[in-house]
């Protein structure tokens, strides 16, 4: 088995410190060095805009500064991370904007705005105006399942009958769905189910189960490329899960833990495929400081950090 030693956790330190985004900065030091929810919070704001949306590049992927429903995910998957509640001003403005920009002919939200064309962007972003969306929202689920989650999560100011709508409309999305569902919808409908409760939750669980083993990579030459690692499933080791992938688990953490670059970070295992190359120097340091705050809090949740305690 392998550990991160201390000398490699200090190197991916001083790599986010010097590297990352104040955000993730801010995050480090609050999962490791005792720092404050606040200053994260705080540093969380500086993506929000006026209109309580989230813009800013918050999603390194694509450089809009104007609001769009899928950076607002970004910002509430950082919120939720932080434990905040509905009575939090950054949520309530949140909240604000999804109500505001949902699109009742659609019954569901824009990913993003056409005007992510006129930014750097990755591929995968371009808004096709003929087809009226983005290359990544090729179904209901991503980004409009997770939405619904954090409506849920932060149901205050959210109206009973619309909110009961579009939990039911999430939930026959879910049930149609295929047992090979794409990654990203499985993602955004995993943090919609954890804001279920019995029977519901118990359902989508089970519907979810189904569906992990056979949408993961299970080995090394697997997790090389762009796809589903188990880590990106099995949040912890209590991970409703985590039994499913009892072989792989150990084996990606001592891949990961090999993983770790000469600089001290986690990195991309994708690009912009030579678009915008500049623009995509700026996004890749973004990532690896996002991705190394990210791996450190999973390695030590797994205890794989050297002479660290579990959180």
């Amino acid at each position: 088995m392998n550990m991160l030693t201390r000398n490699q956790f200090e190197k991916a330190s001083a790599f986010i410190k010097a590297n990352a985004r104040r955000l993730d900065v801010s995050l480090f030091e609050y999962y490791f060095e005792n720092g404050s929810a606040e200053k994260v919070i705080k540093e969380l704001g500086e993506f929000q805009n006026e209109d309580g949306g989230f813009g800013q590049s918050i999603e390194p992927d694509f450089r809009l500064a104007i609001s769009s429903p899928m950076a607002t995910t970004i910002g509430l998957q950082y919120a939720r991370e932080l434990r905040m509640n509905s009575e939090h001003p950054l949520i309530k403005k949140a909240v604000t904007y999804l109500l505001e920009s949902y699109d009742t002919e659609a019954k569901g939200w824009q990913g993003v705005p056409e005007a992510v064309n006129s930014v750097p962007h990755a591929p995968w972003w371009n808004y096709d105006v003929e087809k009226g969306h983005c290359g990544t929202h090729a179904s209901w689920a991503n980004p409009n399942a997770e939405i619904t989650g954090y409506l849920r999560e932060y149901s205050e100011g959210v109206p009973k009958p619309f909110l009961s709508f579009i939990t039911k409309l999430a939930l026959q999305e879910l049930q149609d769905a295929t047992i090979k569902m794409e990654m990203h919808d499985f993602l955004c409908f995993q943090r919609f189910a954890e804001t279920l409760r019995d029977e519901e939750k118990e359902a989508a669980v089970s519907k979810l189960r189904k569906s992990a083993r056979e949408i993961t990579g299970h080995n090394a030459e697997d997790w090389q490329g762009y796809g589903l690692k188990p880590l990106q499933i099995v949040s912890g080791p209590s991970s409703a899960y985590s039994d499913l992938f009892k072989e792989e688990i150990p084996a990606q953490l001592d891949y990961e833990i090999d993983s770790l670059s000469k600089e001290g970070s986690w990195n991309p295992n994708w690009s912009w495929f030579g678009e915008f190359e500049e623009e995509w120097k700026i996004a890749e340091k973004d990532w690896k400081g996002q991705l190394t705050v990210k791996m450190l809090k999973t390695l030590n949740d797994f205890g794989r950090i050297e002479t660290r305690n579990s959180m």
